[in-house]
């Protein structure tokens, strides 16, 4: 079977640094899969350069057996591609509703917006008591599921999460990693960046680790966790 999303050999980097040297990775349909690695490893420029913020310098992407190649970012989105970026990066100045409207920029339908709308609020029943609040007056942990509500706005069949637990309270954390299981549940593709890499691997049904720029490592969610390397280097067990 063709998988959702095939990155083959890909190379991306800033200027003259080259952040990903011929990485490689498959997303099946529905398929939870989780990057793994550590700061500067190029977790985010991969997410980056799938979504098409980044230029790919040399190699593939293809997503529904498209190549993404020269696509904009917004291109990208309308095939349904959807990025939660590390930091949030919502817009302060507007309100939680008009955020979650943007995260359906694409869609004529205004009453499949609001479906959209209701059903983000409804993983995150805290947006839906602050749809009138100004976006840069959520918390931390309020302003990451608006991030990925918005995400989720635009009806992707993959979704781009990176660093959705950094900075927040477990209790938090705990109903963010909640929500990112039923996605895949319900048939959504995800490709996770995670700082704790024991969660990510405990919900992941694959995993890569990402080293330099190259993956130097792959397997299911347990074979990962328990392969003495990652649990030295990213599970506090060396």
């Amino acid at each position: 079977m063709m998988p959702l999303l095939e990155v083959r050999d890909l190379e991306a980097g800033y200027g003259p640094i080259r952040a990903l040297d011929g990485v490689s990775l498959d997303v099946a349909e529905g398929e939870l899969v989780a990057i793994i690695g550590a700061n500067g490893a190029g977790k985010t420029t991969l997410l980056m350069a799938i979504s098409g913020v980044v230029p790919v310098r040399a190699g593939v992407i293809r997503f529904a057996d498209r190549p993404l190649a020269g696509l904009a970012p917004h291109e990208i989105m309308r095939l349904g591609i959807g990025h939660a970026p590390e930091g949030r990066r919502i817009f302060p100045r507007l309100t939680v509703r008009e955020n979650l409207e943007l995260g359906g920029f694409t869609q004529t339908d205004r009453r499949r917006l609001e479906q959209d709308i209701a059903e983000a609020c409804g993983l995150f029943p805290v947006l839906g008591d602050r749809l009138g609040q100004m976006g840069g007056t959520l918390s931390g942990g309020e302003q990451q599921m608006l991030a990925i509500g918005r995400a989720l706005v635009g009806r992707p069949r993959l979704l781009l999460l990176d660093e959705p637990s950094l900075g927040l309270a477990p209790l938090i954390v705990a109903k963010v990693f909640e929500v990112i299981a039923a996605l895949s549940a319900r048939g959504i593709a995800v490709v996770l960046v995670e700082q704790n890499a024991r969660a990510a691997l405990k919900l992941a049904a694959r995993g890569y680790v990402l080293e330099t720029g190259r993956i130097t490592l792959t397997g299911t969610g347990p074979e990962l966790a328990a392969d003495r390397r990652v649990r030295d280097a990213y599970l506090g067990e060396g």
